[in-house]
C-alpha cells in the first residue's frame, strides 16, 4: 500500500511540476508564440510519457505482489488440506481400532 501511495505522490508531483514549468515558460518565454506553444507541447508529451511509465511500473509492482499473494494463499490452503486429510485419516484409523477393541 505504501508504494501505491508513493506512486500517487510521484504522479501528482510530476503533474504539478509540469504545470508550474509550463506557466513559467509562457511567462518568461524568449521565443515567439508558435515556438513557445511547440515547447509547451513537447514538455507536456515528455511529462505524459514519464507519468505513463510510472503508472506501468506501479501496475507491474501490484501485479507481481498479487501473484505472490495468490501463490502464498495457494500454498497455505494446500498445506492446510494435507494436514486436514492426515488428521482425518488418523482419526478414522484410531476410531476403527477403538471400535474393534470394544467388541
Amino acid at each position: 500500500m505504501e508504494n501505491q501511495n508513493n506512486g500517487k505522490i510521484i504522479v501528482g508531483s510530476l503533474l504539478v511540476g509540469a504545470l508550474v514549468g509550463a506557466t513559467v515558460g509562457v511567462l518568461f518565454a524568449p521565443h515567439k508564440g508558435k515556438k513557445t506553444r511547440k515547447n509547451i507541447a513537447n514538455s507536456v508529451k515528455k511529462t505524459a510519457k514519464k507519468i505513463k511509465s510510472e503508472i506501468n511500473e506501479d501496475g507491474q509492482y501490484l501485479k507481481d505482489k498479487a501473484s505472490d499473494f495468490g501463490n502464498l494463499i495457494e500454498s497455505k490452503i494446500s498445506t492446510a488440506a494435507t494436514s486436514f486429510k492426515d488428521k482425518a485419516n488418523e482419526l478414522l484409523h484410531n476410531g476403527s481400532d477403538h471400535q474393534m477393541n470394544k467388541k
